[in-house]
């Protein structure tokens, strides 16, 4: 460890003493969350393990392989490994080679600079990349993967978290010593300057590592952020949010941790939602692999994904509320970046629907409110997610923060819808096909889903400036649409329900059909300052059917004051 960092200050010096202190370059940057390093350790070879390379398999134990040790037993035995990790200098270059290869005005340089290989005949370059070690001897450690599709979408039981470990630990920056030099008598210092500019530009945005666009490994430089060149055809769309929360966890149920994993399920799972809604299941299922990326869409064949995501964190980050029940709040940026058309015309009208709809991460289906459990004891349940974004005016050229969605209006819902429908067919002319999408899934379109605005609650229930609840009681923090949900009587039985309202217990995880957010948008008829758009998934059912859901759905248009927003109606009583 201290031995690499050693190498990279003496041969800083070297270069300086031989007055040539332009071939050398290195600089301070930093991993902002976590790097992962490969799902598995090498516990009896390897001393250092690379932040940028995967690593080998566990052996076999008493006949089980150790790959399926469950997570709450490596969070009690090996939650930190004895091991210390490091990028390696090939890593670093192959990024920048990446990089490269995506502007093609830079390739020819990028081959003389670094080298390159044609057949048999191997050109050497000018410019070695050296080993990027932590300022502090850090150690790798446990963190999740909790695959939820089947789970969230499909409603096809529980999901197996899986492990893997990473540089970083989710909580503490990890500054890194980056160093180039160019070799003496091949390089001059300008070509030094142009390949480190490269570097810069490359680490800055790809991170290191694996899972690099899921929000693993992200870097911060020295380099300005108004001189960041998105790849090209690329466009970049940050978002500033708040999550109000139960809490969100990772490796350890118990320790509260918001993650980039929260949010790349968010948007995959609401992805497959729209494609279901307007293509077979195995064609939406490879669309949403050609943009996020996956190991098997269904063909044997694994795809890189072109929607990338970072969260920078804020300094409110997973701060817990003054009074009990206890919530939390995360604070920080949301970056999402894909091809310009791919980004404005089908990423973002999504998640216009989404942030709507519900929240990020535990409990994303309810609104946060108070929850009485059996015993008797109050617990926080769901989320409250406002996402922001930069406008610029028009008149005066300042630009204004606004929240990101769609106003309380029918024909804006389907107008946003109809224009991302447009979009998808002139884009995947030969996949699209509008047919019954009746499968027992959660399918977002005017046939298999309804959005009804309904009133309450009266105020909302969170001081956001002194973090607490209110003096309030569980009821007052619900609803109309969340009183519908937890009535229960002969004719309803809609909580706990696994057809309608879920169910966390009783032998089985199951997801509610429901999801139901509360924004803060006065209802002038009821005179309520909150209301609650509910989201029904119809999973299969029609709206004139002796089905829970479809008893629900009727429900929810005899409310008073309720306004249909979006997807299926009740059919009218005769």
């Amino acid at each position: 460890m201290y031995t690499g960092i050693q190498l990279i200050n003496l041969l800083e010096k070297q270069h300086q003493k031989r007055s040539q202190s332009g071939l050398f370059k290195k600089d301070t940057f930093t991993i902002q969350w976590r790097a992962k390093v490969g799902s598995f350790p090498h516990p009896d070879v390897e001393t250092i393990v690379s932040a940028g390379e995967p690593c080998g398999a566990w052996l076999p134990t008493q006949g089980r392989p150790e790959s399926k040790r469950n997570v709450s037993e490596n969070w009690e035995r090996l939650r930190i490994l004895p091991l210390n990790g490091y990028i390696p200098g090939a890593s670093i270059r192959g990024l920048v080679r990446a990089w490269a290869k995506q502007r093609p005005e830079i390739l020819p340089r990028m081959h003389e600079l670094l080298g390159y290989q044609e057949n048999d005949k191997i050109t050497a370059g000018k410019i070695e990349f050296l080993d990027a070690w932590p300022e502090t001897a850090t150690k790798l450690s446990l963190d999740i993967v909790n695959p939820q599709q089947e789970f969230q979408v499909y409603h096809q039981g529980q999901c197996t978290p899986l492990s893997l470990y990473t540089l970083g630990n989710g909580k503490d920056s990890i500054p890194v010593i980056v160093a180039i030099r160019g070799i003496p008598g091949k390089a001059t210092e300008e070509e030094v300057s142009e390949v480190w500019e490269w570097v810069q530009q490359a680490l800055s945005l790809y991170g290191v590592g694996s899972r690099t666009a899921s929000g693993y490994g992200t870097l911060k430089t020295s380099l300005a952020a108004q001189n960041l060149t998105p790849d090209p055809n690329y466009a970049v769309k940050q978002f500033d949010f708040s999550l109000y929360s139960q809490g969100n966890a990772g490796p350890h149920t118990q320790t509260m941790e918001l993650r980039p994993s929260h949010w790349r399920g968010w948007l995959r799972s609401w992805l497959m939602r729209f494609f279901l809604g307007v293509m077979p299941e195995n064609l939406a299922k490879l669309t949403v692999a050609e943009l996020m990326g996956d190991i098997d869409a269904g063909d044997g064949k694994s795809r890189k994904g072109c929607v990338r995501l970072q969260m920078i964190q804020g300094k409110t980050w997973g701060e817990r509320s003054d009074n009990q029940p206890s919530f939390y709040l995360w604070k920080g940026k949301l970056q999402i970046s894909a091809p310009k058309d791919i980004l404005n015309k089908i990423i973002l009208p999504i998640i216009r629907f989404a942030v709507m709809v519900g929240g990020v991460g535990r409990g994303w289906r309810r609104p946060l409110h108070i929850f009485c459990m059996n015993n008797g004891h109050e617990a926080a349940r769901g989320t409250n997610l406002i996402l922001t974004h930069k406008v610029r005016n028009q008149n005066t050229g300042e630009l204004t923060s606004k929240n990101f969605g769609l106003p309380i209006k029918p024909d804006a819902w389907n107008q946003e819808y109809n224009t991302w429908l447009t979009v998808v067919r002139n884009h995947w002319q030969d996949r699209v096909s509008t047919n019954n999408r009746n499968i027992k899934a959660e399918v977002f379109s005017p046939t298999t889903c309804e959005i009804y605005v309904v009133p309450r609650p009266n105020m909302n229930p969170i001081d956001i400036h002194s973090l607490e609840w209110k003096d309030i009681d569980a009821v007052e923090t619900r609803g109309d649409g969340m009183d519908l949900i937890y009535q229960n009587n002969e004719e309803q039985r809609y909580k706990r329900n696994p057809d309608l309202g879920g169910n966390a217990g009783g032998g089985g995880a199951y997801c509610s059909w429901a999801s139901i957010k509360r924004v803060n948008i006065p209802n002038k008829e009821e005179e309520t300052d909150c209301q609650e758009i509910v989201c029904l998934f119809m999973g299969g059912q029609t709206p004139n059917a002796n089905h829970v859901r479809s008893r629900f759905l009727r429900d929810l248009g005899n409310i008073q004051g309720s306004v249909h927003l979006f997807g299926v109606q009740p059919p009218k009583e005769v």
